[in-house]
């Protein structure tokens, strides 16, 4: 009896493991409908096929493929990329440069008019109080001196130089990806400090006329972490411009191969896998970013070496002239020296972003009218900050509305222009043909009298001369700002045109090359492999808007994120 009952139980349920708690096991699912399959009658037999029948086929069929027209479209986008690429990209640099010469030319003049109409108000004590714009260009000027003055006797250009060049190949490839991780994290985090630091709430409790409470001590910490942020990031730029100092300078040229294979391996992390047009704008931003940074960088290590090289002969004293050594047609020259490793560098970071993007858009059939999009994107942003477009442009938080386009981009501007000061104040006594004593001295009238008149001329030369390279550069900044405000301008006017024609780029668009045949083929071969019952529970993934739910499927009907919406470090998917 006990055996045959045990019998019943054991043919009633399946068996499962002792060790494991008893668990419902649900009933199988309905096996999905088999594919249609043509049967055969049963007096039809299936053709023969012959040993000629094979040799025929394969020796003399001419038009097997008739479709094959429809792939130049795949490679006349490929080839088209690299122009596509370098006009955003060449106009993200623009952009960079706009918000870089931004902090060394009108920075300074309006903090020069908020600092006079500060003291005004405190020695006249007027109850008027500064608008919040002249706070924040107070604010970020004291962000500058005080991260400079942090970091002038931590960053010893010649002992980190040394100390980085003394590494192994190994520990300096290491030292490469560090670096760059830590720049893109710092930035990311930095963005976030800064426009907390210069939003509205923040700047409003700054004034005398409202009352102490547990909020007036926010904007101090604001400003106490974003100085920690700047110093942070400035030096971590310091260590990079010093490393890429090192790989420009080996002799053997191990490192410089070092840093232009570490440029390839970005194709790899980025090219096999799926993208779509909002991950694509991320890439291209950062792509803007590092080529005028690096750009930047490898200006001032060509400095550096032009000084360091020319030695005494470059000297301003004589005039405006090139050194001795500069020599256009003669073998080993110090210009040949100096372009060589920089050009080499550029060179290979173009065409890392060339080859990134072409097998992107390839992969992905993405057409080249995306990058016009982008343009698009930048040219809004930029028209909208500006006086002309702000009135019928949306209301931000932020005060300082200036680098809108920056923001976009993710462009940190702070501490490229503080490793920018660090580097012209090391590079001074390199420059300087003649020491004045009271340099390192404190400023007195004593020290005045001391000096000779060839020190005092000379000084009021170097005086007069970088009064002149300021103005120049803050007439360069109002034109460049001119025209790219005018060129954002007329641009606007076909943005919904090229808005309505970017539809093909969006997600579920057709693959390019594949006619409607292979198109079909593709689809019923999908059908037959993928079973629903092999598949996990299907989750929307943020940015795929397929509508709302039908027959029990789909994820919800989620929006896909607008480009006007994204920004360089909003997560979609991925950033990079």
């Amino acid at each position: 009896m006990i055996t045959e009952s045990l019998s019943e139980l054991t043919s009633r349920r399946p068996l499962t493991y002792a060790s494991l708690p008893p668990t419902p096991i649900l009933p199988s699912p309905p096996a999905s409908p088999p594919p249609q399959i043509r049967k055969l009658s049963p007096d039809s037999s299936p053709p023969l096929f012959s040993l000629w029948d094979y040799l025929r086929e394969e020796l003399l069929a001419t038009d097997f493929d008739s479709h094959q027209e429809l792939k130049w479209e795949r490679v006349s986008n490929f080839l088209s990329i690299p122009l596509a690429t370098e006009k955003i990209i060449g106009f993200g640099f623009i952009l960079c440069l706009d918000s870089f010469l931004y902090t060394f030319t009108i920075l300074p003049i309006r903090f020069a008019l908020a600092a006079f109409r500060f003291l005004t108000n405190l020695l006249t004590f007027s109850k008027s109080h500064l608008p919040p714009s002249q706070k924040a260009d107070i604010l970020r000027t004291l962000l500058l001196v005080i991260s400079t003055i942090v970091l002038i006797p931590l960053t010893d250009a010649s002992k980190i130089y040394h100390s980085i060049r003394g590494q192994d190949t190994i520990k300096l490839y290491v030292i490469f990806n560090a670096l760059e991780i830590a720049d893109r994290l710092c930035a990311s985090i930095g963005q976030d400090i800064l426009d907390c630091l210069f939003s509205r709430s923040t700047l409003d409790v700054l004034s005398h006329r409202l009352r102490v409470s547990s909020h007036t001590f926010r904007p101090f910490i604001f400003f106490g972490l974003a100085t920690l942020y700047v110093v942070a990031h400035s030096l971590v730029m310091v260590y990079q411009l010093l490393s890429l100092n090192v790989a420009v300078n080996s002799y053997d040229h191990a490192l410089l191969t070092l840093l232009m294979s570490n440029q390839f391996v970005e194709i790899k992390g980025s090219v096999f896998k799926k993208f779509e047009k909002d991950n694509l704008f991320q890439i291209t931003c950062a792509d803007i970013v590092e080529r005028f940074t690096l750009s930047l960088m490898l200006f001032v290590v060509a400095f550096r070496n032009l000084i360091e090289l020319s030695g005494s002969e470059f000297d301003f004293t004589g005039g405006f002239v090139l050194p001795k050594s500069f020599g256009w047609f003669r073998g080993n020259n110090v210009l040949w020296t100096i372009s060589y490793p920089v050009v080499t560098v550029m060179a290979s970071e173009m065409l890392v972003d060339w080859l990134k993007h072409a097998f992107i858009t390839k992969f992905n059939h993405i057409r080249p009218s995306v990058y016009e999009r982008y343009t698009d994107v930048l040219c809004r942003d930029l028209a909208s900050g500006s006086a002309v477009g702000r009135l019928g442009a949306r209301k931000h938080t932020y005060v300082d509305q200036s680098p809108l386009v920056a923001r976009r981009l993710g462009f940190a501007s702070l501490p490229l222009a503080v490793l920018a000061i660090l580097i012209g104040l090391q590079s001074l006594n390199l420059v300087f043909s003649l020491r004045f004593d009271f340099v390192q001295d404190d400023w007195s009238i004593d020290v005045l009298k001391q000096m000779t008149t060839a020190e005092v001329v000379h000084l009021f030369k170097w005086i007069v001369m970088g009064i002149s390279f300021w103005l120049c550069f803050v007439a360069f900044k109002v034109l460049l700002g001119v025209n790219l405000i005018s060129y954002a301008t007329r641009r606007r006017t076909g943005m919904e045109a090229r808005a309505a024609e970017d539809v093909i780029n969006d997600f579920g668009r057709d693959p390019i090359g594949e006619g409607r045949e292979e198109r079909d083929y593709n689809k019923q071969l999908k059908k037959l492999v993928n079973d629903w019952r092999d598949d996990a529970t299907q989750v929307g993934e943020m940015g795929e808007g397929r509508g709302p739910k039908t027959n029990g499927g789909g994820d919800g009907g989620k929006k896909r994120v607008q480009l006007e919406d994204l920004t360089r470090f909003t997560m979609v998917k991925r950033i990079w």
